[in-house]
């Protein structure tokens, strides 16, 4: 069967009390429905089924608060993995285990494969939720607004429960927000591009780093602006010249001065002291930038291997995206001849194993250690990330430290060079006025080279500020098209949407007048609310009808459309508390059964019910037994 990315299927629950398992069922793709009598504990069974796929869950039964932990056996766009999560009072914040694999393997795998993801994502961890969108092909969501978008918000509009308002779309939750809603609305219908959420990202540090130059510009034009000459390179080297040859001049008239007294038996001891504390210091200046220079070459090479182990593990996480569709059809090639020798090949098909070879294989296994591959990379390519990114920072401050060493050692070396030209006292009277002029003629030199420096600082900054602009303008020309496609599509899916609700509503009995052919479905997931011909007030029993028939109706447009991001998994707890006569939970049960037999490609619908409708009660579509009050889902006998 054809599968849409993303599809999330649940394959086994198993519940435990302690060391004791309480429950345990296995599920399959398609249409899943448990029945059972009133307060017999169906409800309970879809509560840890969203809590086991990340969902907050404060209310528990008293029968699931004794239990201790929910586990669940899961399809990830085809790849197997095995969720694991303990049962709190609280029911929030809880953190998940993660298996790459069945949960037949997992209970004989050793701790080490497993990995506890937390909550929320730290600087070093990423979250479960994030880990879960990587298997799906979800793309990770977040907004100053919004925050991060979790499994718990995603499944606020994939189960349709009893408690929540009637009245409202979303799943009820503590501190709700419009925006949220929004934008998890926008993602389930393919409306939603990471792409602009990166961009808006660049574009935020872009701009302050913009800022930041712009206002380091203003401050050095406003400093050049009072200057005599302009700071122009061709400027500097001319004023450059002009005082090396007049510090040349200089110097030979020092040395002339000087040369004269070495036919003098005097000796100045002191200035062979000075030429050698000089030299001492140029040579742990000449030390100290040797090291730092090898250790940036040293760093610069192990960021350049670290970049490349990170590109090649992106390459190697898309390559098992890949494998994970390519291992659906192993086994589905079929040779005629022989490729080597084209002699004619035995046409009798082994199963499970190669039509050339007859070498068996498992397809299951592979799928199950690409699921543990996933993770394994994703966490790679986090850490090797952050480590990168204390290289580039680490890089900084070295090539920081060169630039100041190398400062230090210039103007060691010129001191150096000034006391090995004077090998004699320059005390003399004689020698002071052109010592004095050299100094200042140096002094100059210097500010020259600070000027230099500064018109280079100039230069670089007003070529960094044109290429921001070209950035930024480029991102946001993109993230128009973006958000114009993004429009587009979400246009689409709320029409397709509005089509699918339309028909389940006309198809429901004559209870609701406007129910019967509808002229018209609106819905806004930021407000929260769902109009049939501009109506919203209805009876409790159709309110629940048309609540359902949304949920429903929307998983119907994804299975049909495969630009959704909707995973293709919907859960619809009973009616029979909400008002809705038996002969209507029923109809609308076959209009469930029609959406799944309608569907062409890979899906999953799980319904509660206590009036289940005979045609229903077939094994290819229930769960376990029938429970009653005697026998309840959970294995947990209440005194």
């Amino acid at each position: 069967m054809t599968r849409y990315e993303p599809t999330l299927i649940v394959t086994r629950m198993v519940v435990e009390r302690a060391d004791k398992i309480v429950y345990d069922e296995l599920f399959h793709a398609g249409l899943n429905v448990i029945r059972g009598e009133n307060s017999s504990g169906k409800s309970t069974v879809l509560n840890f089924l969203f809590y086991g796929l990340g969902g907050d869950l404060t209310d528990w039964s008293t029968v699931a608060r004794l239990c201790s932990r929910v586990i669940l056996e899961v399809s990830l766009n085809g790849n197997k993995a095995t969720l694991s999560r303990e049962v709190s009072d609280s029911g929030t914040m809880q953190p998940m285990d993660i298996f790459g694999g069945a949960y037949a393997d997992s209970i004989k795998a050793p701790r080490s494969e497993w990995i506890k993801y937390p909550y929320r994502s730290g600087a070093n961890r990423e979250s479960f939720s994030q880990a879960l969108f990587r298997l799906l092909g979800i793309p990770e969501v977040s907004s100053d607004l919004s925050g991060h978008i979790t499994m718990h918000q995603i499944l606020r509009l994939l189960y349709a429960d009893q408690l929540s308002p009637v009245e409202h779309l979303f799943r009820a939750a503590p501190f709700d927000r419009a925006d949220l809603r929004d934008t998890v609305g926008r993602l389930l219908c393919g409306a939603y591009d990471s792409a602009v959420y990166d961009n808006e990202q660049k574009i935020r540090e872009l701009v302050k780093e913009f800022d930041t130059i712009n206002g380091e510009l203003r401050s050095l034009f406003s400093v050049l602006g009072k200057a005599d000459q302009g700071f122009t390179f061709e400027w500097i080297d001319a004023q450059r010249k002009t005082l090396e040859q007049e510090q040349e001049r200089t110097q030979h008239l020092i040395e002339e001065a000087e040369q004269k007294l070495y036919t003098s038996s005097k000796k100045d001891k002191l200035t062979l002291t000075q030429q050698e504390r000089a030299y001492k210091e140029v040579q742990a200046l000449q030390t100290t930038l040797v090291k730092l220079k090898h250790e940036r070459d040293a760093l610069a090479l192990t960021m350049a291997d670290s970049a490349a182990f990170i590109a090649s593990l992106n390459n190697k996480l898309e390559a098992l995206r890949d494998s994970s569709r390519i291992a659906e059809h192993v086994g589905e090639v079929r040779f005629q001849c022989c490729p080597a020798c084209y002699s004619p090949i035995d046409s009798e098909i082994t199963a499970h194993a190669c039509y050339l070879c007859k070498t068996p294989f498992d397809s299951e296994q592979t799928r199950s250690r690409i699921s543990a591959l996933i993770m394994d990379t994703g966490l790679q390519i986090k850490q090797s990330t952050l480590l990168q990114r204390k290289r580039e920072q680490k890089a900084l401050e070295i090539d920081a430290n060169i630039k100041e060493a190398g400062i230090r050692w210039k103007d060691a070396s010129r001191r150096l060079s000034y006391l090995q030209s004077l090998p004699s006292t320059n005390e003399r009277e004689k020698l002071r006025e052109l010592h004095r002029k050299s100094g200042y003629l140096q002094r100059q030199i210097e500010d020259l080279d600070q000027k230099a420096q500064l018109a280079k600082t100039v230069r670089e900054l007003s070529d960094r500020k044109t290429e921001l602009q070209d950035t930024i303008n480029k991102l946001r020309s993109t993230n128009d098209a973006l958000r114009a496609q993004q429009s587009t599509n979400l246009a689409k899916a709320y029409t397709l949407i509005a089509e699918e609700v339309k028909t389940l509503l006309d198809h429901d009995l004559k209870r609701q007048d406007v129910f019967e052919n509808p002229r018209s479905v609106n819905f806004t997931f930021e407000g929260d609310r769902i109009t049939v011909d501009n109506e919203s007030y209805f009876s409790a029993s159709s309110r629940a009808i048309l609540r359902s028939s949304f949920f429903l109706g929307f998983f119907a447009a994804a299975t049909k459309n495969p630009f959704f991001r909707h995973p293709r998994f919907c859960m619809i707890d009973s009616h029979e508390n909400m008002g809705v006569e038996a002969i209507r939970s029923q109809n609308f049960q076959l209009q469930i059964l029609r959406v799944s037999k309608e569907s062409k490609v890979e899906h999953q619908i799980i319904f509660a019910t206590a009036m289940i409708e005979p045609q229903l009660e077939d094994e290819a579509y229930t769960v376990g037994a029938f429970s009653t009050n005697a026998d309840k889902t959970i294995g947990i006998k209440m005194d």
